[in-house]
């Protein structure tokens, strides 16, 4: 496979079968998203068997809801009128033509004169004019119909409410139990908001930020230093926003997660189009491809794939256009120092892509216990391409989240010598090189537990 993108799909019903899964994976799709907002315990844990159980390697990113604001129950057929004036509680009730109900009460004491509240993605806008103990009072100057259990958003507003509800502290349990291995927290607003889920989720589970808030954006370094990655999460981020923003707010937040040797992520409507049509239209490829030239470990699919016509087609489509970014892409990064970046493994790994490119050696080799060689290397671009071998599982399954890098298990090695061995033995079998080539072989020594890498070695295939 000449891909280095990685794709993320989202399961849902379209493709809830063992079979569905297993050509979704055939496709080309190395992460499998569950959407926590729909389905069950039940349903999720299928899935997760389906995808061990899987020949194809792949990883599990658990996406949990977070604390999302919704309408309560409306009247059917209520229309909001443009500039009427509309009474909004934050109680349990029916909404009316001037009556709106909100279903968290925490929201009344945060909400100030001269703010918005968004409905359904901006569909409908409320200004704020008054603020009292009970209610507030707004005027509308975008109407339109009022449907039960809608998303609001607040853009002009910092929220109390707790990062984690019940139901994601719980789901949470639920990944644990499950050993996923990526989760992804939704309105993240700061740092102490992934400090949160840190206390909860297993250590060895990476968490990815969304970016998809004000507070997010303006509080991105700090989320970054405790994070393992960022989304860009463009579905609220266009709410929060006017979406002409959005493309270069893409690209600065990819260039800063980047910089922080973070898994990059972008989201939401990215084949949209496909989720009825047989093939996207220009625009969409056109974003897909911007979107990796802009450093993005990962493009991921959502309605796409889980509730889309063509699941399959989406995902073979998306392959296509990733492979054709990655041949062109010149996108040269830099990663900063410092801070929560390990600097040993990351100065070895700079070597070691230097080293291959200057002699223009096609293979890098790492051999990992935790993945953290692998992921800076992939992060410093190499020309050729990246190999992790590992003996731990899901040091595997997570090193499919990250660009250029083709995990490989292996049985663990007692000594360097048997470690060169097994390289060779890998890559004559799959005839990725021949005899007397030339790789680049990084690792921590001793080769039999976990170490700090600290080896560097331009390996002639077939010398010990």
């Amino acid at each position: 496979m000449s891909r280095k993108t990685k794709i993320i799909a989202t399961v849902g019903p379209s493709v809830f079968t063992k079979d569905k899964v297993e050509e979704l994976l055939h496709a080309g799709v190395n992460v499998l998203r569950l959407n926590f907002s729909h389905g069950t315990h039940a349903d999720h844990e299928k899935v997760i068997e389906w995808a061990r159980d899987s020949d194809y390697n792949c990883a599990i990113l658990q996406d949990i809801q977070g604390p999302k604001i919704r309408s309560c129950i409306a009247e059917e057929g209520v229309v909001l009128k443009n500039d009427s004036k509309i009474d909004i509680y934050f109680k349990n009730g029916t909404c009316t033509e001037d009556s709106l109900y909100i279903d968290n009460s925490k929201l009344l004491g945060d909400i100030n004169s001269g703010e918005r509240i968004l409905i359904d993605d901006g569909s409908i806008i409320i200004r704020v004019k008054e603020v009292s103990k009970k209610k507030l009072i707004g005027v509308v100057e975008v109407g339109g119909e009022l449907r039960s259990n809608q998303g609001i958003a607040l853009p002009d507003t910092v929220t109390s409410l707790p990062p984690l509800t019940k139901k994601d502290i719980e789901d949470i349990k639920f990944g644990n139990d499950k050993d996923i291995d990526l989760l992804a927290v939704s309105f993240v607003r700061n740092s102490k908001d992934v400090e949160e889920v840190r206390k909860l989720v297993n250590e060895t589970t990476k968490v990815i930020a969304k970016i998809e808030l004000k507070s997010a954006v303006e509080n991105l370094e700090s989320i970054l230093e405790v994070a393992d990655g960022a989304m860009v999460a463009r579905g609220d981020l266009g709410v929060q926003y006017p979406l002409e923003k959005l493309p270069l707010m893409q690209k600065q937040i990819l260039t800063k997660t980047n910089g922080k040797g973070k898994i990059s992520i972008t989201a939401t409507e990215m084949l949209q189009s496909m989720k009825t049509s047989h093939r996207p239209t220009r625009a969409e490829v056109t974003d897909v491809t911007n979107a990796i030239m802009q450093g993005s470990d990962a493009v991921m699919l959502s309605a796409e794939t889980s509730i889309g016509d063509h699941p399959t087609l989406v995902v073979e489509y998306m392959a296509k256009i990733c492979e054709e970014a990655d041949k062109a892409n010149t996108w040269t990064p830099t990663i900063e120092t410092g801070n929560s970046i390990d600097s040993v493994p990351l100065s070895v790994a700079k070597s070691a892509v230097q080293v291959a490119n200057d002699l223009d050696i096609n293979y890098i080799l790492a051999f990992t216990e935790s993945g953290r060689t692998g992921q800076f290397l992939s992060k410093i671009k190499p020309r050729g391409r990246i190999i992790v071998f590992s003996v731990v599982e899901k040091t595997l399954r997570q090193m499919n989240i990250f660009a250029n890098v083709t995990p490989v298990e292996i049985s663990r090695n007692n000594t360097t010598d048997e470690m060169f061995k097994t390289a060779d033995e890998w890559l004559i079998s799959t005839n990725k090189v021949k005899k007397g080539d030339r790789v680049v072989i990084v690792a921590g020594t001793p080769p039999n537990k976990e170490a700090s890498t600290n080896l560097i070695r331009v390996h002639t295939v077939g010398v010990i």
